[in-house]
């Protein structure tokens, strides 16, 4: 698993949905586990399900998608948006999907170029593309029957992008104090205002009493 950079003591998610082989998924989980030790933790979510997780915000170091070999899984908007809110500051996602070549308008499969975007709508930053490689005899397949796809143009993109290493809306604000200057208490504050279009007046202005 050195390429998707896993160690122990992580928290790793794995996503699969209904074209992922079972016996792969069952071999990449194991492996995980072995690499994250006790004090790490993988956990198992179908695609489908994930919306109605409940995640916590900022849950996983690692969030692996469609990685697993003879998966043609397809990330939605509200998917990707979703893997960027439960990572973790600084953590990575790795996903594997099919992407077209061709112009093809209204196209259910993106381009590599239309995917990165939409990683990095999602809010992943160094959003960068890792390998390229044609489908397998059973990913066309799987496109086929699980996607109702057929193309001549496919291929296999891997992807990877990190959360910025700050949860967005947490930077600190600057707060502004404002002084209030108080007269003392029976007595009138003066202070000098210049008035557009005329002369320099004096103004009074009475101390505020607590209420």
């Amino acid at each position: 698993m050195a390429d998707y950079g896993v160690s122990a003591g992580q928290f790793v998610a794995v996503i699969w949905d209904q074209s992922s082989p079972a016996e792969a998924l069952k071999d990449l989980v194991e492996k995980l586990r072995t690499l994250t030790g006790g004090e790490g933790q993988v956990s198992v979510e179908n695609i489908s399900q994930l919306l109605q997780s409940a995640h916590k915000e900022s849950s996983f170091d690692v969030i692996l998608s469609g990685v697993i070999p003879g998966s043609t899984t397809l990330h939605s908007t509200e998917i990707l948006a979703e893997m960027a809110r439960i990572l973790r500051p600084g953590g990575c996602l790795f996903l594997k999907e099919p992407v077209e070549t061709a112009v093809v308008n209204n196209s259910k499969v993106r381009t590599t170029s239309k995917l990165c975007s939409a990683l990095t709508l999602s809010g992943l930053v160094e959003v960068k593309e890792l390998l390229r490689e044609p489908l397998s005899p059973e990913e066309v397949q799987s496109v086929q029957e699980h996607l109702g796809y057929q193309s001549d143009s496919l291929l296999s993109v891997r992807i990877t992008g990190k959360k910025p290493n700050f949860e967005v809306g947490s930077s600190s604000q600057l707060k502004l104090s404002i002084a209030k200057k108080s007269s003392p208490p029976g007595k009138t504050g003066l202070r000098t205002l210049f008035c557009p279009g005329g002369p320099r007046r004096t103004c009074e202005t009475l101390s505020q009493r607590s209420e």
